[in-house]
């Protein structure tokens, strides 16, 4: 501690951050068990155990929300989560510095703009009268006629699916490429030196060598799988992009929680389904560090 003062100096803003705007709130779970009023505050509302839990099993929209929590993160945990290691590997293996500079730049960009003005793009890039996916997808006579992508409910989880790929590939391709930086060249040079091909070296040489990366994330990436993914997305698109038309599979638990507590006034009840939201993940987490120590010998702790 004494010797690395300084760095310790240099995280406290952070740790301070999580305590305040993670361990904090935790006190405030308790409202799931009460009928809270603003009158009488967090501590002096009554106890009602488990009835607002109980509201949750017998709510006829839950079972909807549920699929469409789930399969809006299935989907991105499973097409998403390759990309950036398939792009850092491709990167890799760019014999060209300047155009591999180049194409990590434009692969980063998405990242730096906010939900908000990408779901403006592309309610410009989907619409079905001035947006360029309808005139690309009609000229090439993949559709006779444009499609009302942001109105049609069945089309609404492979939008965000590819809005968090173009937002996102790039800029978590980083933590692969610097794992296969960590890679020693030597070996890389007596690979060469054994005839090996250039996909060969990338399935038995790379690819093992970036496993405990892969690994890490994977399981991080399950945790989460409720948000997302690592990139959280569902809320902001769903946010954003859903309305009365595509609302069978845009309404997530994120929305239906913000639409029960804010917009209903039924705090207890949106606090007890996030606090499950809470518990499913932690659950996910776990078991997908089990499984990843049982499969690979590889976990997270």
């Amino acid at each position: 501690m004494r010797a690395e003062k300084y760095l310790h100096l240099m995280i406290l803003p952070i740790i301070a951050w999580l305590i305040i705007f993670h361990y904090v709130p935790i006190l405030g779970t308790q409202i799931a068990f009460k009928d809270y009023m603003f009158r009488k505050g967090v501590y002096g509302s009554s106890w009602v155990g488990l009835k607002h839990i109980q509201a949750i099993f017998n709510d006829p929209m839950m079972g909807q929300v549920i699929v469409n929590t789930l399969g809006m993160s299935l989907i991105k945990v499973i097409f998403s989560f390759p990309m950036p290691i398939l792009l850092a590997l491709a990167l890799s293996e760019l014999p060209f510095p300047k155009l591999k500079r180049t194409l990590q730049t434009v692969s980063y960009f998405p990242h730096f703009i906010s939900w908000t003005v990408v779901a403006l793009m592309a309610t410009v890039w989907l619409s079905p009268t001035t947006g360029f996916v309808n005139d690309l997808l009609v000229s090439l006579g993949i559709l006779e006629k444009p499609y009302l992508f942001l109105g049609r409910p069945e089309a609404f989880w492979w939008v965000s699916l590819g809005l968090d790929i173009w937002k996102s590939t790039g800029y978590m391709s980083i933590i692969y490429l610097s794992a296969i930086a960590g890679i020693s060249p030597e070996m890389y040079e007596a690979a060469t030196l054994d005839g090996i091909t250039r996909f060969q070296r990338i399935i038995y040489l790379t690819l093992p060598s970036i496993l405990p990366t892969i690994v890490i994330m994977a399981v991080m990436n399950i945790g989460n799988m409720l948000n997302g993914g690592l990139n959280g997305s569902n809320f902001q698109i769903s946010y954003l992009l859903g309305n009365t038309l595509n609302n069978a599979r845009s309404e997530i638990l994120d929305t239906y929680v913000l639409r029960m507590g804010v917009s209903l006034g039924r705090f207890s009840y949106a606090t007890a389904v996030g606090l499950l939201k809470g518990i499913v993940s932690m659950l996910l987490l776990l078991a997908a560090n089990f499984g990843s120590k049982k499969l690979t010998s590889q976990s997270f702790f």
